[in-house]
């Protein structure tokens, strides 16, 4: 049982994000879905839409729940190369969607979940090595 608390301990980093990841992607593709069926919204507009809002909740989760960074000193310059990092992670995200769903095939909802396991280790990296570092 001690092994067990230990890698838990040692990964808790990593279950946070993963548990946080989850939230934004589900808000995500929540907010994806309803656009496209309720809104009748372009599938790619949709991804711009709900990519977009799930940043702001991403950014919240990741700054005060998974890295533990609660300085509210230069908030909004930390939020802004957030939000710069996450347009081009827009572009990756957008032309994946386009290649899963036009050029492959896959339905829309799948493309958008694939995405976003690609977009969630690129995220990680950046997030632990540059924008939530500790000093």
């Amino acid at each position: 049982m001690q092994k067990v608390k230990d890698i838990i301990f040692k990964y808790i980093r990593i279950i946070r994000y993963i548990f946080a990841g989850s939230i934004a992607t589900g808000s995500n593709l929540a907010i994806l879905f309803i656009c496209v069926h309720f809104f009748n919204l372009w599938y790619l507009t949709s991804a711009i839409i709900s990519f977009c809002s799930a940043v702001i909740i991403s950014y919240l989760l990741q700054k005060f729940f998974v890295f533990k960074n609660y300085s509210r000193e230069n908030m909004h310059k930390q939020f802004a190369i957030f939000f710069i990092f996450n347009l081009f992670m827009l572009g990756i995200n957008t032309l994946l969607m386009y290649t899963f769903v036009d050029i492959i095939g896959l339905w829309y909802l799948f493309a958008q979940a694939l995405a976003a396991i690609i977009g969630a280790c690129v995220n990680y990296i950046y997030f632990n090595k540059i924008i939530f570092k500790k000093d």
